[in-house]
C-alpha cells in the first residue's frame, strides 16, 4: 500500500470517533505531575506528522484509554527526560523482569529493547535495525540491535543499566556489555532450573543477587532502599496486573471487544508500564472499562470477524505489529500472549520479605524453564483460557533459546493436545506479511474445517 493509501485509510478510521478532546483523561504520573487531556490531544496531533509509521497500522482509537496509552509508548523519550530533570534516574531492564524492583527502588525501568522497536515501528523505517547488526553482528536480534544503535549513536539516553538476565538470551548480555562504553552498568543472572534442589541453591543466589542490585541502586540514587516503598509498589503495580488480566480475559467472550493489535498494545507493549506505572493503570483502567461496554452491548472490536479463530501466540511475539492486523484480516485473532504475561498473569505477593519474595519471582519466570517445562506452562495456559482453537509458535530471527525450544514445546503440545500449531520465523517489520497472510489463511481454514466451521 502506498503511503498516502495509508494516511487515507487511517484518516477514514479517525473520522469513525476522533480522538477529540472530550474523549480523553488527564493521566497521573510517578513523579507528581498530571499530563492534562489538551496535552495528550496536541502531542498526538503532532506525532501524526512526527510519526509516519502508524499510519502502517489499524488501531482502535474509539477504546477510550487507547489514544492514552498510544501517547505513552510513543512519548517515551519526553517523558523520561522531564523525569531526568526532576531528579529520576533511568535504568536499564531486559524485557521480563518484574519492573516492580526498580520502580520501589525509586528508579524508572526502562526496556531499551520494546522502546526502541517500537521507534523504529513509529517512524516507519527499519534503518535502526539494520545499522544495529552493522555493530553488533548480523544475526543479532532485531530488537537487540535497534536498541544498540539508539542508545549507542545518543538517540535516547539511559543513567545505568541493570538487568537480571540468564543463558536463554545471550544477545541481550552482548547487547548490554557492548553499551558499556557509553554507559555505566551492573548485571544481575537469573539461573535456569531444572529440579527442585537446583531450585533451592537458585532461590540462595537471587537473594544474594536481589540484594546486590537494592545496594548498588542505594549508592547510585544516595537514598537507602526502603523495603516498605518496594511493597507498595507492589500493590500498585498488582493493580496493573489484575486489570490487564481482566482486559485479557474479555478476549474469550463470545464477543470479541478489541482487534489482535489492541491487545498486544495493551499486555504486551505496555508490559513494563511505559516508564510510568501510575499513568499506565489510569490509561489501562479506560480502556477496560471501554471494553467492558462494548461486551454488554454486544459490539466487536474493529476488524474482528463474525466467528473468528482464537490463536494464542507463543516462543516470542512478532516485532511486526502490522501482523496482527493481518491476522484479523484473514479471519483470525488473538486470544492471548505468552510472551511478557509472567510480567501479569498473577500478582507479586504483599506479605512477607519483598526481598525473597522478588527472588522467588526472577526463578519462576518461564523463560527459566527448560524446554519441557515450558511446554506443560503453555499447556496449563491453553486450559485454562479455554477457548484456544490454534497455537502459533514464533521464532523471532537470532533467538537461539526460541529456536532450539520450538520443536520440543511445539511436539509436547501434540502429545498432550489434540490442537493445532503452526510454527513460523518473523525478523523485520513489513518484511514477510505476505507470505505470513497465505500461511495464515491456510492455517485458519484448516482449523475451521476441524471444527465443522465455515
Amino acid at each position: 500500500m502506498k503511503p498516502l493509501d495509508k494516511r487515507l485509510k487511517f484518516g477514514l478510521n479517525i473520522l469513525k470517533k476522533p480522538y477529540i478532546v472530550s474523549n480523553l483523561g488527564a493521566l497521573p504520573t510517578i513523579d507528581g505531575r498530571v499530563v492534562s487531556s489538551w496535552e495528550i490531544f496536541w502531542y498526538m496531533t503532532a506525532a501524526l506528522f512526527k510519526f509516519p509509521g502508524i499510519f502502517d497500522f489499524r488501531v482502535d482509537v474509539s477504546i477510550r484509554g487507547m489514544t492514552e496509552l498510544q501517547y505513552l509508548i510513543l512519548s517515551v523519550p519526553e517523558r523520561i527526560e522531564t523525569m531526568r530533570q526532576r531528579g529520576l534516574k533511568i535504568v536499564g531492564k531486559w524485557s521480563v523482569n518484574p519492573t516492580d524492583l526498580y520502580f520501589g527502588s525509586g528508579v524508572v525501568a526502562l526496556d531499551p529493547f520494546f522502546f526502541a522497536f517500537c521507534r523504529m515501528l513509529a517512524l516507519g523505517d527499519n534503518a535502526l535495525a539494520i545499522r544495529g547488526r552493522a555493530y553488533l553482528s548480523p544475526d543479532a536480534c532485531p530488537a537487540q540491535a535497534a536498541a544498540y544503535a539508539l542508545f549507542y549513536e545518543g538517540g535516547a539516553k539511559l543513567d545505568l543499566f541493570y538487568p537480571f538476565v540468564g543463558p536463554w538470551c545471550y544477545d541481550s548480555q552482548y547487547c548490554y556489555e557492548a553499551l558499556r562504553s557509553k554507559y555505566k552498568g551492573f548485571f544481575g543472572e537469573s539461573p535456569c532450573i531444572s529440579s527442585d534442589r537446583q531450585k533451592n541453591l537458585s532461590l540462595e543466589f537471587m537473594l544474594s543477587e536481589v540484594r546486590s542490585f537494592l545496594e548498588k541502586i542505594a549508592a547510585e540514587t544516595g537514598k537507602p532502599v526502603d523495603t516498605e516503598k518496594l511493597r507498595r509498589e507492589f500493590i500498585r503495580e498488582n493493580k496493573i496486573r489484575d486489570v490487564t488480566r481482566k482486559i485479557q480475559a474479555l478476549m474469550l467472550e463470545d464477543c470479541i471487544p478489541l482487534g489482535s493489535l489492541d491487545l498486544i498494545m495493551a499486555t504486551f507493549i505496555s508490559g513494563d508500564w511505559l516508564c510510568d506505572p501510575a499513568a499506565c493503570l489510569a490509561a489501562m483502567e479506560r480502556i477496560y472499562e471501554s471494553l467492558r461496554e462494548r461486551v454488554r452491548k454486544g459490539q466487536r472490536g474493529w476488524g474482528v470477524a463474525d466467528d473468528p479463530v482464537r490463536i494464542l501466540v507463543t516462543g516470542i511475539a512478532w516485532g511486526d505489529l502490522g501482523l496482527y492486523n493481518v491476522m484479523d484480516d484473514m479471519g483470525g485473532v488473538l486470544a492471548g500472549t505468552e510472551c511478557v504475561m509472567n510480567n501479569y498473569q498473577e500478582d507479586i505477593p504483599t506479605i512477607g520479605d519483598p526481598v525473597q519474595i522478588m527472588a522467588e519471582r526472577f526463578i519462576n519466570t518461564p523463560y527459566t524453564f527448560g524446554a519441557v517445562q515450558k511446554a506443560l506452562w503453555t499447556l496449563s495456559n491453553i486450559k485454562r483460557m479455554g477457548r484456544v482453537d490454534g497455537v502459533v509458535f514464533n521464532c523471532n530471527f537470532g533467538c537461539n533459546y526460541n529456536a532450539a525450544a520450538a520443536r520440543i514445546v511445539t511436539d509436547t503440545i501434540k502429545e498432550h493436545m489434540d490442537i493445532p500449531i503452526l510454527l513460523v520465523d518473523s525478523d523485520l517489520p513489513g518484511e514477510n506479511r505476505g507470505q505470513m497472510r497465505t500461511r495464515f489463511g491456510a492455517f485458519f481454514e484448516m482449523i475451521r474445517k476441524r471444527k465443522g466451521r465455515k
